[in-house]
């Protein structure tokens, strides 16, 4: 099976994710849902799940 520059990205981008919904899990149970530290660790979880959307054509959604 041939793997496209693209398909690496998305894969990385998926580790990436899951390394930082990881850790928004751990900073939130440490200092609170609504620490600076978690809103933080959300907003970057955010642009991740943007990113990889954006390359993912519809109807093709992977779950992370």
């Amino acid at each position: 099976m041939l793997v496209t520059h693209n398909e690496e990205t998305k894969e990385y981008l998926l580790e990436m994710i899951n390394d930082k919904r990881e850790t928004m899990l751990m900073t939130a149970a440490r200092f609170g849902l609504d620490s600076e530290k978690t809103l933080e660790c959300s907003q970057k979880l955010d642009e991740l799940i943007v990113q990889h959307q954006r390359m993912t054509p519809s109807g093709k959604q992977s779950t992370t």
